[in-house]
């Protein structure tokens, strides 16, 4: 199974345990991950804040057409905002040929062009619907078993386009998480916002969604949350003093990729495929019962 891996600003940075965890999560699974050479950021941080939307259009088509010239895989984004912004901008081009025209014009100043032929998955997607279930829970060498998880998926993984799993009731990582033998608990907050970008500039209210999510999962039972976006699991884990300040809570919640409890569920040790000592709160009380 072979495809292209967007990196984006995240996986290179404060993401990296995203990163490390996921190329060996595709090692154990046998997915064949290629770089996209001379790929751009998507700019999801900064897409319309200049108001000029077709320039995020281009920056966008710009790494469809370099996948397109360069084999032609499907392209996985394990960043939430990086495949809502390339999937948003190839669906738009798919569906308005004269907009394709209009960024073909533009693409061809830089020798590319682009036809339609990319698709834009999440790692989900990959993960549930390409590799399957019964495939993760065969390469389960250390079961999670008695780890007690709440899936958070927030506002983008799924939405808008609900291509591969529900909008309001996904079950995608649900699933998975409890293919690696975990207890998958009720949680009331899974979809709900975290604040995104807005965090940093508005912490004074976007503070209270974060503690309302964790409180959430705590009463549901979880002892760890696990997730699938970059900007969710920095929201949620390394502002917690900060939010515990503002709020008067008490929060204390491990804040996990679902990509490291998979590394780790497959044999991978915990500090280095599973990459959990680049954690801001420790998941080892959450681990113990796997030795982690």
């Amino acid at each position: 199974m072979d495809y292209f891996l967007y990196y984006g600003c995240s996986l290179e940075g404060g993401g990296v345990h995203y990163m490390i965890s996921t190329e060996a999560v595709a090692k154990a699974l046998g997915i064949n991950f290629h770089e996209i050479e001379d790929w751009n950021c998507c700019g999801a941080s900064i897409a319309y804040i200049g108001g000029n939307e077709m320039q995020s259009i281009v920056l966008n088509a710009r790494n469809l057409a370099l996948a397109e010239a360069q084999g032609g895989y499907d392209i996985v984004a394990p960043c939430s905002s990086c495949y809502i912004m390339l999937n948003k901008v190839n669906r738009e081009l798919q569906a308005h040929p004269k907009l394709m025209a209009q960024v073909n014009e533009i693409l061809a100043e830089g020798g590319l062009k682009y036809s339609g032929q990319i698709r834009v998955r999440h790692i989900l997607d990959l993960l549930y619907h390409d590799v399957g279930v019964e495939k993760i829970k065969a390469a389960v060498k250390k079961p999670l078993t008695g780890v007690k998880v709440a899936a958070y998926y927030g506002c983008q993984t799924t939405r808008p386009f609900g291509e591969y799993d529900s909008c309001e009731n996904p079950h995608t990582q649900d699933d998975i998480l409890a293919a690696l033998g975990a207890e998958v608990v009720e949680f009331g907050h899974r979809v709900k916002c975290c604040g995104s970008g807005i965090f940093l500039t508005e912490i004074d209210k976007c503070a209270y969604l974060v503690k309302d999510i964790i409180e959430s999962a705590a009463a549901g039972g979880a002892q760890i949350i696990s997730t699938a976006c970059p900007m969710c699991q920095m929201n949620l884990e390394i502002y917690q003093q900060r939010v515990n300040a503002i709020t008067g809570a008490n929060l204390n919640m491990p804040v996990v990729f679902v990509t490291q409890l998979m590394a780790l569920a497959f044999g991978g040790d915990k500090d280095g495929a599973a990459a959990l000592n680049r954690l801001v709160v420790p998941s080892g009380p959450a681990l113990q019962a796997v030795g982690a």
